[in-house]
């Protein structure tokens, strides 16, 4: 995902972000086998952001996680965000993939549920004070990232369903209550590489101005880029 050799190791806590309506906690499914919430190995980037890996026989994951600074979609206040960029390199063949997040500890006032949006696939927790929102690429986003190549393996364009809640496709994006996320992937070919962006968003409640569904809208690239860069003199 990127060099080690000039970064520093941290503690190996697992990866959940604290927002003001609950916790957002990730698990990662290799065929059947959840992963450990703790990782092998943490390192930690000038800038703050953090990069897990865990190992497993089939394969390596990589995850970089952190805050960034991203301009409200209206140019309003700024909105406080954290982007998880899943890495996930078969070293034998994988038959299945699952890389879900979880809320957790909602307030007792909170409601939650899907949240979708063109090319996203998210949902959202609210209460009469704040809106949380995580999201990540849609059915449809997916599909046609798998058709590019780049991102996601091209054997999955034709496995992976092209329109959200396809209740007849055991792949794509899944939903379950009260607070549920789960992009279901297809098998992963020797050395096939697939990438997944996952953001987190919070702001006040105002139903005319939802930034926080805004901003999880984040392509995967832009994520990146602000989790790797560091502002001459930054340190973390």
């Amino acid at each position: 995902m990127l060099p080690t050799d000039q970064l520093a190791q941290a503690d190996r806590r697992p990866a959940v972000i604290d927002t003001p309506l609950g916790i957002v906690g990730f698990a990662v499914t290799i065929g059947t086998e959840t992963l450990p919430a703790g990782p092998n190995t943490v390192w930690l980037l000038p800038n703050g952001s953090r990069l897990l890996r865990w190992r497993h026989p089939s394969a390596t994951v990589n995850l970089l996680i952190g805050s960034i600074d991203v301009p409200a979609w209206d140019g309003g206040a700024p909105v406080p965000m954290w982007a998880a960029i899943w890495q996930v390199e078969a070293q034998t063949a994988v038959p299945r993939l699952t890389i879900a997040a979880d809320v957790t500890d909602l307030p007792a006032d909170a409601h939650a549920g899907p949240d979708p949006g063109e090319c996203l696939a998210a949902l959202s927790i609210e209460n009469d004070r704040f809106m949380v929102s995580v999201g990540g690429a849609d059915d449809e986003l997916l599909a046609m990232q798998a058709a590019d190549g780049r991102l996601m393996p091209p054997g999955w364009a034709h496995q992976l369903p092209t329109f959200e809640n396809d209740a007849d496709s055991e792949y794509g994006v899944h939903y379950e209550d009260p607070a549920h996320i789960a992009w279901h992937l297809p098998a992963l070919a020797t050395n096939e590489v697939a990438r997944l962006c996952i953001a987190t968003a919070w702001c006040p409640q105002d139903e005319d101005r939802p930034a926080a569904w805004f901003a999880v809208d984040i392509p995967l690239d832009t994520a990146y880029h602000h989790l790797t860069y560091s502002p001459p003199g930054k340190q973390a």
